[in-house]
C-alpha cells in the first residue's frame, strides 16, 4: 500500500512538471542552468532539441574562453616586448659615458619605444637640483621613505619637475642606495598608467642600474 502511494505522488509530480512545462515553453530558455543537468537522447522533427541547446551554451563558453585566451596572449606579449625593451636600454645605460648621454638614452627608449611623455632627471646637489624647500616637501610627501611613488601629482609638483603641465600620472623613484644621489621621474598623459597596485620589477631594474652608473659619470 505504501509502494502505490509512492508511485502514485511521483506519477502525479511528472504530471505536474510536465503540465508546467507545456504552459511554460520558454521556462528552459529563461533557465538555461537547468539544462546543464538534464539529459536528452533525441528530439522530434520541428523542435529545438534540449541537446542542441546545451551545444549552443558550449559553443557560447568556448567563445568566452578563446576571447579571454586572446586577451591573455596578447597582454603577455605586450609585457615581453616591453622588457625586451627595458633590457635594451640597461645595456645602452652601461655604455653611457656622459650624463648627457644617460639623459638621452632614457628619453630614446622611454618616450619613444615605450610611448610615455615626459622625463625628468635631478641630480641632488648639481646644478639641476629641485628647489631645496620644495625638494624636502616633495620627497616627505610622496616617498615616506620609500625609494619608489606612482601615481599622481599636484599641479605645483608637475611644474615643478616637468616642462609640459598635463601629465597625469608619474613613475618616480629615488637614485642611490638611500635614495641620495637623485631623482628620476617618468611622465604620462593618461591619468591610469602608473598606479600603486602596478609590478615594479622593471623600475626597480632601472634604479638598481642608474644607481651603479651615475657615480661614474658625476661626482658623488
Amino acid at each position: 500500500m505504501i509502494m502505490t502511494d509512492s508511485l502514485s505522488e511521483t506519477a502525479l509530480s511528472k504530471e505536474q512538471v510536465t503540465e508546467f512545462l507545456i504552459s511554460n515553453p520558454e521556462f528552459l530558455v529563461s533557465h538555461p542552468h537547468i539544462l546543464n543537468q538534464i539529459k536528452i537522447p533525441h528530439h522530434l522533427p520541428g523542435s529545438v532539441s534540449l541537446v542542441e541547446r546545451q551545444a549552443e551554451q558550449l559553443r557560447e563558453k568556448v567563445k568566452i574562453l578563446q576571447k579571454q585566451l586572446t586577451e591573455l596572449l596578447n597582454v603577455a606579449k605586450q609585457n615581453e616586448r616591453i622588457y625586451r625593451i627595458y633590457a635594451d636600454l640597461n645595456l645602452r645605460l652601461f655604455k653611457c659615458r656622459t650624463l648627457v648621454e644617460v639623459e638621452q638614452s632614457l628619453s630614446d627608449v622611454l618616450l619613444h619605444q615605450l610611448e610615455l611623455d615626459e622625463i625628468s632627471l635631478k641630480l641632488f646637489g648639481s646644478e639641476n637640483d629641485l628647489p631645496e624647500t620644495s625638494k624636502h616637501h616633495l620627497l616627505k610627501k610622496r616617498f615616506h621613505d620609500r625609494i619608489y611613488y606612482l601615481g599622481r601629482l599636484s599641479h605645483a609638483e608637475m611644474a615643478m619637475l616637468f616642462d609640459k603641465k598635463n601629465i597625469g600620472s608619474v613613475a618616480m623613484m629615488l637614485l642611490g642606495e638611500q635614495g641620495e644621489m637623485g631623482l628620476l621621474a617618468i611622465g604620462s598623459h593618461q591619468p591610469h598608467h602608473f598606479h600603486p597596485g602596478m609590478d615594479t620589477l622593471l623600475i626597480t631594474q632601472l634604479q638598481q642600474f642608474l644607481t651603479l652608473i651615475i657615480p661614474q659619470l658625476a661626482e658623488f
